[in-house]
């Protein structure tokens, strides 16, 4: 409801948000990160400084988003004050337990996530995130918590179990090993930690650039490349790892990776989700050997 003169307008009312879609390929982080450096400047006798809002949005209990990296379902309470050049956020978006989010080719489960708008005076969105993943024997808990409007605001932290130093669940997550497994193969004439961090950053932008383009072609939910592949006590032979995901349904992902170097080391992974909670994974691993797995997630409190 629009009520008043062009001198002193007021827009007020309530919105119900009960769809929301996300345009493929748009980056969230970079919408972010660019609207944390635009500041306005409109002056101080316009008509968007004129017009003054009260406007309450509201979503569905499960509203659904989707993007290319995060499959996510919640609900959000929010006031929106102040004038149209300057809104202000106040309230809470709530991330509800069991969307998935991928980052570097690792794809985690929401476990908790929260973003509050408590400052009347400003938008600032204080984020409390909680997800978890698995990388080989360890589960791997990250916390992000912050204000994201601030610099350097955000603080992360990361465990595992069973307990790794944090240093070696960050090595675990970028590089699929820890710092000593990562020296042996050092001492065994790999390329060491500074060639490591170098194909990490090319890792990173193979997996942005690729993906994008190789989902708007054939509709790929994911592809992640790691120019060195990983090697262990069955599978000594390095070379470029291509792993290719695509969900076929809401409830079902097939997982088909192959080392370049090596055309017969190919793994194909089905996973059905039959509740929130509750998985069974069919496996054919590089020595095609077949197995199932009953996967059961249970918050720890």
């Amino acid at each position: 409801r629009l009520a008043g003169s062009t001198n002193a307008a007021l827009l007020s009312g309530e919105v119900l948000v009960t769809k929301m879609g996300v345009t493929p390929g748009f980056d969230f982080g970079a919408y972010l990160e660019k609207s944390k450096r635009s500041v306005a400047v409109a002056g101080p006798d316009t008509l968007e400084s004129r017009l003054r809002l009260d406007v309450h949005v509201v979503t569905t209990p499960e509203l659904q988003m989707q993007t290319a990296i995060a499959k996510l379902s919640g609900n959000a309470d929010l006031r929106v004050r102040g004038t149209a050049d300057r809104p202000v956020a106040v309230g809470r978006v709530n991330a509800n337990e069991g969307g998935e989010i991928s980052f570097n080719g690792t794809k985690y489960r929401l476990e908790r996530g929260e973003v509050a708008f408590s400052n009347p005076a400003k938008t600032e969105p204080i984020i409390d995130i909680q997800a978890a993943t698995r990388v080989r024997d360890y589960d791997i808990t990250v916390n992000i918590s912050g204000d994201v409007s601030k610099p350097n605001g955000l603080k992360a932290t990361w465990h595992s179990e069973p307990p790794l130093p944090e240093a070696d669940v960050i090595a675990l997550l970028a590089l699929g090993r820890t710092r000593e497994e990562s020296a042996a193969l050092q001492g065994s004439g790999s390329s060491g930690f500074g060639g490591e961090a170098s194909n990490l950053l090319i890792n990173e932008a193979l997996n942005t650039a690729v993906s994008s383009r190789v989902q708007r072609l054939f509709g790929v939910s994911r592809i992640k490349i790691d120019p060195q592949g990983l090697t262990s006590e069955t599978n000594v032979v390095r070379g470029p790892q291509v792993t290719i995901e695509q969900q076929v349904a809401s409830n079902l992902t097939i997982t088909y990776s192959t080392n370049v170097s090596v055309a017969s080391q190919q793994i194909i992974q089905v996973e059905y989700n039959v509740t929130r909670n509750v998985s069974i994974v069919a496996l054919r691993d590089q020595n095609g050997v077949v197995s199932f797995d009953v996967k059961i997630r249970q918050r720890k409190r």
